[in-house]
């Protein structure tokens, strides 16, 4: 009696549970295949790179195939020893000597031309590796104060640039908005040498006034070359510091320190440190017997401009003063760009 029992409730359970699984939706039959089978059916495809998460992260796998910043630094130091002291210079100042340096605070007209920090850092690095100079570049953020004007950032910057570098004899100031055009000059053979210097001074020009008119004064044929410790061009508004060379000495040190005085930069000359430069190698000749000033296109050939002001094939470097005037500096940098000489690696 007992065991019909359970029979009974056996069964019962039975039923119940078949009554369960048919009220339920019904799925799709589920294949259960081998690995090999499963390729054979439906090719097992790796997941799409480019996911982002939630937190709109890329994924590991997007980053796949992409270089890091580690192989980038590694591919440009390739690039640049293949080509570092290729120029085997031989007249002095050469190598670390000389420092080439550039910087910015990231506002201004630096916005008008694609990828113009990028160029500019390729630029400068091949043209310094040829050579065996040091490029340095500043962030001038740190050297601008509310009370003047950017462009002044540029006096300190070069300061620093000297105590950074104490082995080197000349720092060359070159803004951002600029391309080394010849690479294969050197700064000695071509100015910074005395005897280069020499034929190099704009002997018997006029000096202008930053309104463009004669000041009345020439740059001297008898000046002393081992006394200048300033190079600088000047356009038709006076000398312009876009690029400028400064020997490291005592009196360049306390000539800094004057030109940034805060007389001069509070006076809001038109031209903020170009015409306080310039004002003060007019009027002060003690101070211009120490600066030599040289044709525009030996170091500061501009983009436009007629034969004494504007680039021809050869001149060592092409500068876009101005090309904001007309909003077409984007288009001027990718055409000279495009025109520049390169340096070929070795090997």
């Amino acid at each position: 009696m007992y065991a019909r029992k359970l029979q009974v409730l056996a069964l019962f359970a039975v039923i119940i549970v078949g009554l369960i699984v048919l009220s339920l939706p019904r799925q799709p039959r589920l294949l259960l295949l081998t690995y090999g089978a499963q390729e054979q059916q439906a090719p097992i495809h790796a997941p799409p790179k480019n996911v982002v998460g939630a937190l709109g992260q890329v994924s590991n796998e997007a980053l796949a195939g992409q270089p890091t910043e580690r192989e980038l630094t590694a591919a440009k130091a390739m690039r640049l020893s293949k080509i570092r002291g290729k120029a085997k210079d031989t007249l002095e100042p050469k190598g670390i000597k000389i420092v080439l340096l550039t910087g910015t605070d990231g506002k201004g007209h630096n916005g008008a031309i694609t990828n113009l920090m990028e160029t500019v850092e390729a630029n400068r690095e091949e043209y310094c590796a040829y050579h065996g100079y040091k490029y340095q570049f500043m962030n001038l953020t740190k050297h601008v104060t509310p009370d003047r004007h950017p462009v002044w950032a540029k006096i300190p910057a070069i300061q620093e640039a000297l105590d950074l570098n104490p082995t080197a004899e000349w720092v060359w100031w070159l803004d951002t908005d600029a391309i080394i055009m010849t690479p294969e000059i050197d700064l000695a053979s071509h100015v910074l040498n005395p005897e280069a210097l020499k034929k190099r001074i704009a002997c018997d020009r006029p000096i202008k006034l930053p309104n463009g008119k004669p000041s009345g004064l020439k740059v001297s044929c008898n000046v002393d070359v081992n006394m200048i410790d300033i190079i600088i061009g000047q356009d038709h508004h006076g000398v312009n510091a876009g690029s400028i060379l400064i020997r490291r000495n005592e009196w360049s040190m306390a000539f800094l320190d004057m030109w940034a005085d805060p007389m001069y930069v509070n006076q809001r000359f038109e031209r903020q440190e170009q015409d306080v430069l310039n004002h003060i190698i007019v009027n002060h000749p003690k101070i211009r017997e120490h600066v030599g000033i040289v044709p525009q296109r030996v170091i500061n050939a501009y983009s436009v401009g007629g034969d004494d002001m504007g680039w021809v094939t050869g001149d060592l470097v092409v500068h876009f003063a101005g090309c904001w005037v007309n909003s077409d500096c984007n288009e001027r940098w990718q055409d000279f760009w495009n025109r520049r000489h390169v340096v070929k690696p070795t090997g």
